[in-house]
């Protein structure tokens, strides 16, 4: 039976010595338990993920559990590597970490079950997919890249109100509303904690509907989007994630679809399970960013549809096969609380 790692960075040895950031803990740790779950119930491979040493309780789902030390983890993953024949990365993009643990992956000569690194580093580069955006004459918010010295003078030369975000970040942190100068001083201490990177960006507002969409690519460019996912997100500074829905129920459906379609096929080497951010207003899904890995809204959706999602995620990557069958019937409402992901699953009837 084939094994594969499922590691998640956060939850799994990654994240520095010190105290683990308990919001991305518990999204991380939410993700991975449920593609560990759907790979148990698929049933034809064996899974193997780690456990940082921190933290009490161990992983539910998988059939190997290894412990890991704070600052062992690359050694760790490399011999686990080793006894794999294919591995699935939930990490964070900020500081390059999800790119630098998919090249891992594929140096060790390991099937990756996700996108390919070069593509990670572009979907995770917000600028460079911004310029992509705007090459292909798709709708997204007027956007600059500044020096994080120069935030003051390049925000007020932009105009108010305004998005900062990091250039690499992940989720919302580091995310802030700014409608005067005046809080731009605690935007500079909340980005000093959300990434090493001395260019940010300035981002036009655009009120509407938080949303994201879902979709699952092969290698050949073949594009299934499964669903539109609604964000509960309190803007301000920082953004706030609360949760979310699925499917999100929108008039502007079909056009999110049509819009993330497009925005992953601006980056060659996208694969397997990816999602797209953006937010419904005016009559137009405008496109925020490309998430190149699993998502939160992974957990409510393996609730509603009708294949098995960890399957898919490995036909998809592995053979080049998009499901066959894969209805949304039901709804999933997912909240983020202190101890994970609380998920609650309504019927179509």
């Amino acid at each position: 039976m084939p094994r594969v790692l499922v590691f998640e960075f956060v939850t799994g040895g990654g994240w520095p010595p010190g105290k683990l950031p308990a919001g991305l803990a518990a999204e991380g740790r939410a993700m991975l338990e449920a593609a560990l779950a759907d790979f148990r119930a698929w049933g034809a491979v064996q899974t193997v993920t780690t456990h940082d040493r921190r933290l009490t309780r161990r992983p539910r789902g998988a059939d190997i559990v290894v412990d890991v030390t704070p600052g062992e983890y690359e050694a760790v993953l490399s011999d686990l590597l080793g006894t794999c024949e294919a591995a699935l990365v939930i990490a964070p993009e900020v500081n390059g970490v999800l790119t630098r643990l998919s090249a891992l992956v594929e140096t060790a000569g390991v099937f990756l079950l996700g996108p390919r690194p070069m593509a990670v580093a572009v979907a995770t580069d917000k600028w460079a997919c911004y310029e992509h955006f705007r090459a292909a004459g798709l709708p997204t918010p007027e956007t600059r890249r500044v020096r994080r010295a120069d935030l003051l003078v390049e925000a007020v030369r932009f105009g108010f109100p305004l998005v900062v975000k990091p250039i690499d970040g992940v989720g919302c942190e580091g995310v802030c509303q700014v409608r005067s100068p005046e809080e731009l001083t605690v935007v500079q201490e909340l980005l000093a904690q959300a990434t090493r990177q001395e260019e940010i960006l300035l981002q036009r507002l655009v009120p509407g509907d938080h949303a994201s969409v879902s979709l699952l690519v092969t290698d050949d460019g073949h594009v299934r989007p499964l669903s539109l996912n609604g964000q509960r997100i309190v803007a301000g500074c920082p953004f706030i994630y609360r949760g979310g829905v699925v499917p999100l129920q929108h008039p502007l459906r079909t056009r999110a679809f049509e819009v993330a379609e497009a925005a992953v096929r601006q980056v060659p080497g996208l694969r397997g399970y990816v999602g797209v951010d953006l937010v419904l207003a005016s009559g137009k899904a405008w496109l925020m960013e490309i998430n190149p890995r699993l998502t939160t809204s992974y957990i409510g959706l393996r609730r509603v549809i009708s294949c098995n999602l960890a399957r898919a995620i490995w036909e998809v990557c592995r053979e080049g096969r998009l499901p066959k069958d894969a209805r949304i019937v039901g709804q999933a409402v997912f909240t983020k609380v202190r101890q994970g992901i609380r998920c609650q699953t309504f019927s179509g009837k």
